[in-house]
């Protein structure tokens, strides 16, 4: 009896030219599983077929847009995941999960070895083979791409001598989620040159986005969503309804240079028209409800949530305290942030919060002020007293200190 593979079939290039590799290079029989993680194309039904007719003995399909919504999606808001300020974390959040369902179904499907479909310049391989080993450590991971240590063309090659449909005419490799879309390789990989039009899907670009600014209402509690313009829905609807809102006002196209975990530098192009909203009013709700450091502290936090969901390291246990710390902390994010949303541009236009710590009668400059002004001597004669004693000894010891210029 021949042993079984688990492969992780999204139905695209990669994964389909690894059914027919694994069986004729390895005598595999494959089990393929599709998880609906909210990609905007989803048709489960012809991509099982499509496994099938390349030689699958058997097809899971799994639709996890509830359980990633409300278990990773859910930290990626209440930290305000973005890696190197920029990208919202959409593919790196869903890795784990999609490691958690394959060792499931592999372990329900007596598979001995977990395939999926990284290459060995990216950053997915690392984020699957070190989730999939922490869960489970006597599963046999492979990487057929890399293994084959084939090019985008030689696959392309392989696929079309036997009769493999490639998807999108495999000029992106392309993937996506409920919370984004990442586009890489073609035209793209040369940098002097801008993000062709032909990359785009869930944005407008900005010189054809509406003219009309759309406004939003985003209601938080315990610092996730809840209500979308005083509607009460689902966060995964939330998500879905502001990605088209948000995209059509050319909000969520992000061109960075990035650094990769195995340390190469490369052009990214993300889609990720909700995720860079919700984040924006989070932030700017968290600016409300939070004190300084609360504020600094929570940034240190972020920083290390995005570094490690980028790397892989979900599973590790620092993610374990750094959730509680974020579910702590965002219990005080209740409220109401509306915004504007126009030409790619994500613009504040109010804000509302139980747990307001903003005080009018202490900031304002007009009659009505609660501010004691007659204390500020006082504070800056004890706050500054550190720097004005420190300048006086440097002085005595060492002259005029001169700065250069």
């Amino acid at each position: 009896m021949k042993e079984k593979a688990l492969l992780l079939y999204s139905g695209g290039l990669d994964t389909s030219v690894m059914i027919k590799w694994l069986q004729e290079q390895l005598n595999l029989d494959v089990v393929t599983l599709t998880l609906d993680v909210g990609q905007e194309k989803n048709d489960l039904q012809r991509i099982a077929e499509k496994a099938k007719k390349l030689g699958a003995v058997k097809t899971i399909t799994e639709d996890v847009t509830k359980k990633f919504s409300d278990d990773f999606v859910a930290h990626g808001i209440m930290n305000d995941g973005l890696y190197q300020d920029k990208y919202p974390l959409s593919t790196s959040l869903a890795r784990p999960l999609m490691s958690m369902e394959a060792v499931k179904f592999a372990e329900q499907n007596k598979c001995t070895t977990v395939v999926h479909g990284s290459t060995g310049k990216g950053n997915d391989q690392v984020r699957f083979e070190v989730s999939i080993k922490a869960l489970n450590e006597n599963l046999t991971v492979i990487a057929p791409v890399r293994e084959m240590n084939m090019n985008r063309d030689e696959e392309i090659e392989y696929a079309k001598l036997r009769n493999i449909e490639i998807p999108y005419g495999g000029k992106y490799s392309v993937d996506e989620n409920l919370w984004g879309r990442s586009v890489e390789g073609s035209s793209m990989e040369f940098i002097d040159e801008g993000v062709p039009e032909d990359a785009y899907r869930w944005v407008l670009p900005v010189e054809k986005s509406g003219d009309k600014p759309e406004v939003v209402s985003i209601t938080f509690n315990g610092g996730l969503p809840v209500e979308l313009n005083g509607k009460p829905m689902l966060l995964r609807d939330i998500i879905a309804e502001l990605n088209y809102k948000a995209g059509q006002s050319g909000v969520g196209a992000i061109d960075m240079i990035e650094d990769r975990v195995v340390g190469i530098k490369s052009h990214e192009f993300y889609e990720c028209p909700a995720a860079i909203t919700i984040i924006s009013g989070h932030k700017y709700l968290e600016s409300l409800v939070l004190n300084k450091k609360e504020s600094q502290l929570k940034k240190v936090m972020d920083q290390q949530f995005a570094d490690m969901v980028y790397s892989g390291l979900w599973f590790d246990p620092a993610m374990d305290h750094i959730k509680r710390f974020q579910q702590s902390i965002n219990g005080v994010v209740n409220g109401t942030v509306k915004l504007k949303l126009y030409k790619g541009n994500v613009i504040p236009m109010g804000v509302d919060s139980t747990n307001s710590l903003y005080d009018i009668f202490m900031s304002t400059y007009g009659k009505n002020q609660t501010f004691d002004q007659s204390k500020a001597p006082g504070f800056i004669y004890v706050f500054g007293s550190q720097t004005i004693t420190t300048r006086k000894v440097r002085k005595k010891q060492f002259g005029e200190i001169i700065i250069e210029e």
